[in-house]
């Protein structure tokens, strides 16, 4: 999520051809693929290859046979046996939900290799590179033999691509076509990072994931043979928070030591690349935290290390060499960082001053906890002598809480077509309907619609819920359409609306359908209308000048009002009185004044008319200019102006004897009090003042002599 259409313009369509979708097949059945013979595989053993081509040639054959069995054999088996149990459960998982077939779980997909060439660097001792420099795979998807809702997920990407989509898919995926380009701009052939372990060669997963963010990001090249692991920490706790530090403060070495298992050597060999990663963020980077953890025992061996509170700061400089401070406070839920100046320390911020700060905020939420990560908890291990963070065992603590809890929403949420989960409710036009969210922050419900008759769609999450409330629409025949604007229907039948949150989790949206009635009004002349059962809208066309006050008048308070203008943007409303708001336009075009029920969904008939106001008035409003005499020493002359809010008006003060000094006084008409005084040109020099009242405002502007001075003046008004 956001799925396409969440928000407020339509969804694009989702660019995808048949090999897309044939991926799309595949990418969804891979996790469970692994499962299904991951625990198989590592109870075995192969003794590896013959050489690093031998190991990358096994692989290839193993996925075109479809044996997953020898695939895993192919790899190392320090870095998969860990994860066994959770790609059994995953494949499981994958079956119940009927994203795979029964017992088949590469079931419906073939592959098949031809010309496959390779080129074999040594990196290091004991770790080659294998680039794939030729060659193709032909991908053939039977959706006959794929599990029930992977093939619905690819009809529904083939109904979106307007294309028509054989039960069987063919595509070709050439070598080029997994070129990568770097951030320098250079090309990067897909590769395979193979490694020797008790004198067999094995395709190393964690390597070959570091050597690509290597080339992707130019980061620094691999030292190998590695260095052994530093002693470690003297207890669990200790470990968890000396990574933390050794990885803010960009210390390869430091972090590989305190990095357990084949990932340990991984950041051993990379040390470099980790420095410069992390030096992104700045140069000289320092960290000062406390940190407090619970630990305890784990069943597979180890620690569990929960981390409850983390506060201090991360100091750098910038690529402008700028010394900038991050404040960190993680308080067991939720992460805050304030990243600012260094020299800003705790300065307030005034009205008229900002701190140059960028934030980041990062919470355990609700949708978090349902899938069973309510803390965050990585696992130590005791390793030659000293303690050390194990990240393959902390991944599959994770991956163990999490995968049983996945749900066929959570799927479609995350392959953005939440629409197909089946429909929970039904709106029709009127009151609003609680719309109870599954547990991926959705839900589904049906809107009969007749073509011809417009209609609108609000939802709300209500109460004090900090979540942005998102929806679209599908059409009966299954185009996209965003939900908060205007609905048109050009086709009578049952539309699918998709109404979520931001989060992952549970909730309830009040969602309401209106319908929508539009007639015409003309500025000047009152119409009637009528609100008929609750949700109902009436929506009247106004043709509106540019940058011009206006007020809108309407009989009946109790129902709610609003300005429209083209691109949708209510305009804001200053109520004057009751039955009265100003509001100023902008652009000249069609606006639509909207009356409607509001959350109290009322009914009734009503008035409402749009009034022209001038943008300010002086004096008594014949004229913009007014003119005046101080004849003797101590004279005093008046007048008033009132600016409509939001309007820009400049009063200049001219005298018309060069010897006559004027005094520009604004007082408060109803108090006489003096608010602001000018008198800054001198004798015969005018005075100008600049007026931008927020809301609809009256002065009284006061003209004396200074120094005695007498004359004649003109004092005059205009739009900025």
């Amino acid at each position: 999520m956001p799925p396409p259409g969440y928000g407020s313009t339509p969804p694009p369509k989702r660019g995808k051809g048949k090999l897309a979708i044939a991926l799309v097949a595949v990418g969804v059945l891979a996790v469970a693929a692994i499962g299904f013979f991951v625990v198989r595989a590592v109870t075995g053993g192969s003794g590896g290859a013959g050489s690093p081509e031998a190991a990358a040639e096994d692989l290839a054959a193993a996925l075109e046979a479809e044996d997953p069995v020898a695939a895993l054999a192919t790899m190392n088996p320090d870095e998969v046996e860990a994860l066994g149990d959770v790609y059994e459960s995953a494949a499981d998982r994958a079956t119940a939900l009927g994203f795979a077939p029964d017992e088949d779980a590469l079931g419906g997909v073939d592959l098949a290799l031809s010309g496959v060439t390779y080129q074999v660097d040594e990196l290091g001792p004991d770790v080659s590179r294998v680039t794939i420099s030729g060659g193709s795979a032909d991908i053939s998807v039977t959706r006959d033999e794929l599990g029930g809702e992977t093939d619905a997920v690819v009809e529904r990407a083939a109904e979106v691509d307007d294309e028509e989509v054989d039960r069987t898919i063919e595509g070709e995926l050439a070598d080029e076509d997994l070129v990568i380009t770097s951030e320098e701009g250079d090309e990067v052939d897909p590769f395979l990072i193979t490694v020797r372990r008790d004198g067999g060669w094995y395709v190393s997963p964690l390597f070959t994931a570091a050597q690509y963010a290597v080339d992707s990001f130019g980061l620094a090249s691999p030292d190998l043979p590695p260095p052994d692991a530093g002693e470690g920490a003297d207890d669990p706790e200790a470990a968890v928070v000396e990574l933390l530090t050794g990885v803010g403060e960009a210390d390869g070495p430091a972090s590989g030591d305190l990095t357990a298992g084949e990932a340990g050597e991984v950041v051993r060999s990379y040390p470099g690349a980790l420095e410069e990663l992390v030096g992104r963020l700045g140069d000289d980077t320092s960290v000062d935290v406390t940190v407090e953890t619970d630990a305890a025992e784990r069943e597979a061996g180890g620690m569990a290390v929960t981390v409850t509170r983390i506060e201090g700061t991360l100091s750098y400089t910038d690529e402008d060499g700028d010394d900038r401070v991050a404040d960190v406070v993680w308080d067991g839920t939720c992460l805050e960082v304030d990243d600012h100046a260094a020299d800003d320390g705790d300065a307030t911020m005034s009205d008229d001053e900002e701190r140059d700060v960028a934030s980041s905020d990062f919470c355990l939420t609700e949708g978090w906890a349902q899938t069973g990560v309510d803390a965050l908890t990585v696992v130590a291990i005791e390793e030659d002598g000293g303690w050390r963070v194990d990240p393959l065992a902390t991944l599959t603590d994770y991956a163990a809480d999490i995968v049983p809890e996945i749900s066929a929403d959570t799927i479609l949420r995350a392959v953005d077509y939440p629409e197909l989960a089946e429909p929970t409710d039904s709106v029709a036009a009127g009151a609003a309907v609680d719309v109870d969210l599954n547990n991926a922050g959705f839900a589904v419900v049906t809107v009969d619609a007749t073509a011809g008759e417009p209609f609108t769609v609000s939802a709300d999450l209500g109460g004090d819920v900090d979540d942005e409330v998102q929806a679209f629409l599908v059409t009966p025949s299954g185009e996209y359409e965003s939900a908060f604007s205007l609905i048109e229907p050009d086709e009578s039948g049952e539309y699918l609306l998709v109404v979520g949150k931001d989060g992952w989790s549970t909730g309830t949206v009040s969602v309401r359908v209106s319908r929508l009635v539009r007639k015409d009004l003309e500025v000047g002349t009152a119409e009637s209308g009528g609100l008929g059962q609750p949700g109902d809208i009436v929506e009247y066309s106004v043709d509106l000048d540019a940058e011009h006050p206006y007020e809108l008048v309407y009989n009946d308070p109790d129902l709610d009002y609003a300005v429209i203008d083209a691109e949708g943007t209510a305009l804001d409303l200053v109520e004057l009185d009751e039955g009265t708001a100003a509001f100023t336009t902008g652009d000249a075009g069609t606006y639509a004044v909207r009356v409607d029920g509001g959350l109290d969904e009322v009914t009734g008939s009503f008035r409402v008319n749009v009034v022209e106001v001038e943008p300010f008035v002086l004096g008594n409003g014949t004229s913009p200019e007014a003119t005046g005499e101080i004849a003797a020493p101590g004279d005093i002359q008046f007048i008033d102006l009132t600016i409509q809010g939001g309007q820009e008006v400049v009063v200049d003060l001219t005298p018309d004897d060069p010897a006559f000094d004027p005094v520009f006084i604004v007082k408060d008409p109803d108090t006489d009090t003096e608010l602001r005084r000018f008198n800054s040109g001198g004798p015969g020099q005018a005075e100008s003042v600049s007026f931008t009242p927020d809301e609809t405002t009256s002065w009284r502007i006061e003209v004396q002599g200074s120094a005695s001075t007498v004359g004649t003046f003109t004092l005059s008004a205009s739009q900025a």
